[in-house]
């Protein structure tokens, strides 16, 4: 948990300012397969710098951003006081343990923050518990390949980022949420091509961090290029993200 917090008071101005963050094709996705409404009460799960919570708040009554990190908080309010966002508020709290009554949210979504969490299981589980029945679950994260038998991917990230957990199949997420009694009712993948310093970013290459990252990748070559498309003249490789619409029946 501290390794979360210190790297994301550490880099939370970086994550502000990400183009990735602040326009990638996932969160353009995830809004419009979520079908919005205004009379929708919204809550996004590790908003960090309120992206998705902000694009919520122009298309439903109320849009609330959870997040444990008072660095990211902090600007996300700043925010939202600068652009006079009255329907977005800002809460600390756990994705574990959120601080809300049941059946509360018509939406609840989660974008690039899964990945951070060690008990998914229970993640889904509060997911359910505070969404309305009928309520959409949205999430978007980082998918590991189902072809990665050597758990590259995520010991790659993990270098670049210690409070990384892990990423997970497409397989995977259909199972616990079936498990956890949602029902998906639409999904898409993508790959976005990936320069080894643009996803270093906001990491320096020179860092620690960024050796051990570049360590793996450089003693991995041949892997790299089976497993996601690596071109060495290039490079850069395919990361494959998803965005999944579950339902609370």
């Amino acid at each position: 948990m501290q390794s979360l917090q210190g790297f994301f008071s550490r880099h939370a101005k970086e994550y502000a300012s990400s183009e990735s963050h602040m326009h990638g094709k996932d969160l353009d996705l995830l809004i419009s397969m979520l079908d919005l409404k205004k009379s929708y009460k919204a809550l996004d799960v590790g908003t960090g710098p309120g992206f998705v919570a902000f694009e919520m708040s122009s298309r439903v009554a109320v849009s609330v951003g959870l997040d444990m990190n008072e660095h990211m908080l902090d600007i996300a309010v700043r925010k939202a006081e600068d652009d006079n966002n009255s329907n977005v508020l800002f809460v600390k709290g756990d994705a574990l343990s959120m601080p809300f009554p049941d059946n509360i949210f018509d939406v609840v979504t989660c974008r690039r923050v899964a990945h951070h969490i060690k008990d998914k299981k229970k993640f889904i589980e509060e997911a359910w518990r505070v969404l309305k029945k009928g309520g959409k679950f949205g999430i978007t994260d980082l998918l590991k390949p189902m072809s990665d038998k050597r758990d590259l991917f995520n010991k790659f990230e993990k270098a670049r980022d210690p409070s990384y957990i892990s990423s997970e199949s497409l397989d995977y997420w259909f199972k616990i949420l079936k498990d956890n009694a949602f029902q998906v009712d639409n999904f898409k993948t993508f790959e976005m091509k990936e320069t080894f310093q643009s996803w270093l970013s906001p990491v320096s290459e020179n860092s620690l961090e960024g050796r051990k990252a570049r360590k793996i990748l450089n003693d991995n070559v041949g892997y790299f290029k089976d497993v996601f498309g690596y071109d060495e003249e290039g490079g850069y490789f395919n990361k494959s993200r998803m965005v999944i619409i579950a339902k609370k029946p």
